[in-house]
């Protein structure tokens, strides 16, 4: 499905932001790229079903229930396996809870109110850094009426205490500052950035947050640190992320209770 935007040589914020854990992971995944987990694959069948639902029969199958201990069911398996060998394969259980979040997040009055106008899904941006000359990317999940950009989120917990928390211990407001620069050097000036949160279990509520301008500042100035980390590192060929010895100092409950 994204054959063009992963060929792209372009850094994009999913490996920048791995300078929040060290350069070394950085390395790690512009060699070997990020290994997909359960998790992540519902998320894209849910950004399916929301985004683009005409697209899901060309790209999702289903998985049949059969017995893979019976000959009848091997052999109804891999017939299926050869009809949709270049689909994203799901179980029912899985499509029905993507269905369920797609509907949920369809049915939410604040989503409504914000897809009122025309809008674009999917939408890949490419740009060159005014800085250090980098090569950037990224692709955004929704941008309506040219100016307001949208990104969906599944979760475990989409309440406002706790998603407001997530949205910067998960780093969401440097991709908010990453989405929004790159989408206004592509001819998109994002003035409004919503993240659409829903939950991945019944009854799968959903939440609405827009960033603040000072959320969004914050980001884009962590974002400017992590391109200079990229350039240096790259230019350098240096990705140890902690080369120097560390000093471990007691911490402060410890110090209370012995003294």
């Amino acid at each position: 499905m994204d054959e063009q935007y992963w060929a792209h040589p372009g850094v994009n914020h999913s490996t920048l932001k791995a300078f929040s854990k060290g350069a070394a992971r950085v390395k790690h995944q512009m060699d070997h790229g990020t290994a997909e987990t359960e998790a992540m694959r519902l998320g894209t069948l849910a950004h399916l079903c929301v985004l683009e639902p005409h697209l899901v029969p060309k790209h999702v199958a289903v998985a049949p229930a059969v017995s893979k201990r019976t000959k009848a069911g091997k052999e109804k398996w891999k017939e299926f396996e050869e009809d949709n060998a270049d689909k994203m394969v799901f179980s029912s259980d899985q499509y029905d809870t993507a269905v369920s979040m797609a509907e949920a997040v369809h049915a939410h009055p604040a989503v409504k109110e914000l897809f009122q106008g025309s809008w674009i899904a999917e939408k890949e941006c490419y740009w060159k850094d005014d800085l250090w000359g980098i090569d950037c990317k990224c692709k955004v999940d929704a941008i309506v009426e040219n100016t307001v950009m949208v990104d969906l989120k599944t979760t475990i917990d989409a309440t406002p205490a706790t998603f407001s928390r997530q949205i910067f211990n998960y780093c969401y407001h440097t991709q908010a500052a990453w989405y929004t620069s790159g989408a206004s050097r592509c001819g998109h000036p994002i003035s409004d950035f919503f993240f659409v949160a829903v939950e991945k279990t019944a009854p799968f509520e959903v939440c609405v947050f827009k960033m603040s301008r000072e959320s969004i500042d914050l980001g884009r100035r962590k974002v400017l640190e992590w391109l200079g980390q990229y350039y240096n590192r790259k230019k350098n060929d240096y990705w140890i992320s902690h080369d120097q010895p560390v000093l471990v100092d007691p911490p402060p409950w410890l110090l209370k209770e012995n003294h």
